[in-house]
């Protein structure tokens, strides 16, 4: 055996020596260590309990999937869906996050809170780095650093500003998942090894299915174990076979499931791969100098030539220190550099195309370089009556913390959040994209134009960019720049469905019918399952008097998504016009039971009761639609229709003079009014 193997094994027995007083004194230390190690970066993230969505993704991911989260009852459906969740079966998933874990998390979160708070979200990715910092003040201990070194690298490595967005961004939850059970299923090999007891084997395989679950990284942790057996510990053991096994178990499930759930390994709309990996490699560098100088932190940064080189330049001090320092092996320093590479190899296997990276992803990978740090750190520096390092150490966390304070903030909101970015960085094409969005939210048109203008610039050869800002411009009425930017977009991508789709809406609003059913043919053509276009062709067609068009057109839209109420409403429509009557009332009933505040289906199905010759029955429904929206011109006068004919005269006049209140100039209210009054004058009816 080599001489470092015997130096490290008996330091080993040195620390696991446990028949003193003072070894018990040291266990006391060992859990105040913890305790401190947990509260420091709980009370420095705190504050976050008071922010909301950035709507960076957690609009899209919570906000919008609240009926689905809140019933705990669809804790099975998690295993069944991405992470950006798709309830509706007949809607085409097209994403490949698959966080099961994250997502029962989020609808925990949602029985303490409730759908109209965030608190509880914030609360929960605070308590999780919490427990983080406390495996990983385990996790030093466990390799011999000591006890004082180990808390307060902990605490440099929990409090710095790095890492902002992996606790203030709540989607960033799968990471933090991610993180504390894979430190948790190491702690148990390292368990098994000391103890060599089977449990720990058992404890290890639950810990890592669960990361495994967490987030797809990892998948590479049975590489990691397999390198801490074979060369840190030199040690090989047949109940290695059963963990491996079990290992394979748990991919299997988990492979199969998220196949059921977003289709395999690939992205329909990122590209992922060995060519990823080459674009992405830049993370590596720009990980390692935002390590070690905190500073610059973009919510969505960007690579950088100036921290590129200088994280090329720390590599370069990595590989000196490799072979210079002798305070732990080689084969030591291995496993920690190999924690680092292993870990940041699945996040860089795909490329956004509009996001270089993120900053959250790093936190599980740069436990490896901590480790490293402390490997190669002279033990001699933090003898116990040397404490001035330790001095140091208390005054970078508390300089470290203060940033990290005032950072956490730009995650307060969303307007905060994008504008940080833009500030951060005025070359993000993405960041004014998403801002454009939010001020698109508030119905703030003109602005979300300009920030789409802004984008462009920066981006012109982006079709989408072109499409939501030739949509806004089609909100202001401006339907001519509106045609033109989808021209644009069509330029750019010819087969870009959506672009054909919105120019079709446009050419309909202005009665250009026939280029607009060109439009909707050729998106159909693109995508034959967008359920929209055939809708919205359908509409088309029954304005222009095809009602055997659009009854198809109608019933193509709902055999792809049956859940379109605006779809059952509009065939009833086409029906009613076909004088099938009872047809129509049953898909206006259909299009209230998905929809159940829909007033136009009222007011539909009250028009067909009403040619029926069931006016009682009609005035019911008219006077539901009018519940639902008391300022509906159509529906009063329709009711005051049903009410003449049953001679409610009085009623009717009533209805016409509120229709007559909304347009004083309705015509048919004015005449219908003055019928019902001509009649009561007469004395044909005494009311």
């Amino acid at each position: 055996m080599k001489k470092n193997n015997l130096k490290y094994n008996q330091q080993s027995k040195n620390i696991f020596k446990d028949n003193s007083l003072n070894t018990i004194y040291k266990k006391n230390n060992s859990v105040i260590y913890i305790i401190i190690a947990f509260i420091f970066p709980v009370l420095l993230y705190l504050q976050t309990i008071n922010y909301g969505f950035t709507c960076f993704d957690d609009d899209s991911i919570i906000s919008k999937n609240i009926p689905f989260l809140s019933n705990i009852k669809n804790a099975a459906k998690v295993f069944q869906t991405d992470a950006f969740i798709v309830t509706d079966s007949s809607t085409v998933n097209n994403g490949s996050f698959y966080r099961p874990v994250q997502t029962l998390s989020y609808m925990i979160d949602l029985q303490f809170e409730g759908a109209k708070d965030t608190w509880m979200f914030h609360l929960s990715n605070v308590l999780l780095l919490g427990f983080i910092a406390s495996l990983i003040f385990i996790l030093l201990k466990r390799f011999l650093i000591p006890p004082k070194l180990a808390l307060l690298s902990t605490l440099i490595f929990c409090v710095n500003p790095l890492f902002v967005s992996s606790i203030a961004w709540i989607p960033a939850r799968g990471d933090l998942q991610l993180t504390l059970f894979s430190i948790l299923s190491f702690l148990f090999v390292i368990e098994f090894l000391k103890k060599d007891k089977i449990l720990y084997l058992f404890l290890n395989w639950i810990a890592f299915t669960i990361a495994l679950f967490s987030k797809e990284t990892a998948a590479v942790l049975p590489i990691l174990f397999i390198i801490y057996y074979f060369t840190l510990k030199n040690s090989y053991n047949k109940l290695y076979l059963l963990n491996f096994t079990l290992y394979f178990v748990s991919g299997i499930i988990w492979f199969y499931l998220r196949y059921k759930a977003v289709g395999g390994i690939t992205n329909h709309n990122y590209p992922i791969g060995f060519i990823s990996i080459l674009s992405n490699l830049q993370n590596i560098p720009e990980s390692l100098i935002k390590f070690f100088l905190p500073f610059d932190n973009n919510p969505l940064p960007i690579y950088s030539v100036f921290k590129t080189i200088a994280g090329l330049v720390v590599i370069v001090f990595v590989i000196i220190i490799f072979f210079k320092s002798n305070e732990r092996t080689k084969k030591e320093k291995i496993f920690c550099l190999s924690w680092f590479l292993l870990l940041m190899l699945p996040p860089m296997l795909y490329k956004h195309p509009s996001i270089e990276y993120l900053d959250h992803r790093f936190l599980l990978p740069l436990i490896g370089i901590l480790l490293f740090v402390l490997f190669s750190l002279p033990k001699k520096w933090f003898e116990d009556a040397k404490v001035k390092r330790y001095w140091l150490m208390i005054a970078i966390i508390v300089f470290l913390s203060s940033f990290t304070f005032i950072k956490s903030r730009q995650y307060s909101d969303p307007h905060t959040y994008f504008n940080s970015a833009i500030s951060s960085n005025s070359n993000s094409s993405f960041a004014y994209y998403c801002r454009a969005l939010i001020k698109d939210n508030k119905k703030d048109y003109q602005a979300a134009i300009d920030d789409y203008n802004k984008a462009i610039d920066i981006k012109s050869k982006d079709a989408d960019l072109y499409i939501d800002r030739g949509i806004d411009k089609n909100y202001i009425n401006d339907y001519e720049g509106a045609i033109e930017d989808f021209n644009k977009a069509i330029v750019i991508n010819p087969n870009n469905a959506n672009a054909y789709k919105n120019r079709g809406s446009i050419k309909s609003s202005i009665n250009d019918f026939k280029g607009a059913i060109d439009d909707f043919n050729k998106a159909i053509s693109i995508n034959p399952t967008d359920y929209l276009a055939y809708y919205h062709r359908g509409n088309i067609k029954q304005n222009m008097g095809d009602l055997i068009g659009a009854l198809d057109d109608f019933n193509k839209t709902i055999a792809i998504n049956p859940k379109i109420a605006d779809a059952y409403n509009s065939r009833g429509v086409a029906k009613r016009n076909k004088n099938d009557y009872n047809g129509a009332i049953e898909d206006f009933n259909k299009a209230i039971a998905i929809k159940p505040g829909y007033s136009e289906a009222y007011n539909n199905k009250g028009t067909v009761m009403g040619m029926s010759g069931k006016f009682k029955d009609a005035i019911i429904c008219f006077n539901k639609a009018i519940e639902i929206n008391p300022n509906s011109l159509d529906v009063y006068f329709n009711r005051a229709k049903a009410k003449y004919f049953i001679k409610d005269l009085t009623g009717a006049i009533e209805d016409c003079e509120n229709a007559l209140t909304i347009n004083p100039n309705y015509e048919n209210a004015l005449n219908l009014k003055y019928k019902a009054q001509d009649e009561l004058k007469k004395g044909k009816v005494i009311n």
